[in-house]
């Protein structure tokens, strides 16, 4: 799954059975591979479902608002491997 944030794409991949349980819109939360900003490696957090059903946001451990839309947005692009 990729994210556009505006500077840049951000992706996670998902095992079949995570992505399951976000299709029927149960709340999931899941750690990324963290990514860099400025120079630091910060952790970031996808929160499925949360709010709403098809919700997703991701945070880093910092505290820094990376994305926030749903599932439908054109910024979310679902890729099967």
């Amino acid at each position: 799954m990729t994210v556009d944030y505006g500077f840049d794409l951000h992706s996670i991949s998902l095992m079949e059975p995570v992505f399951a349980q976000i299709q029927v819109g149960l709340p999931v939360v899941v750690e990324g591979q963290g990514f860099p900003v400025e120079g630091v490696l910060e952790q970031d957090l996808w929160a499925f479902n949360y709010g709403a059903v098809g919700a997703v946001h991701v945070t880093t451990d910092t505290g820094r608002e990376v994305f926030e839309g749903g599932l439908g947005d054109a910024e979310v692009a679902v890729h099967w491997d």
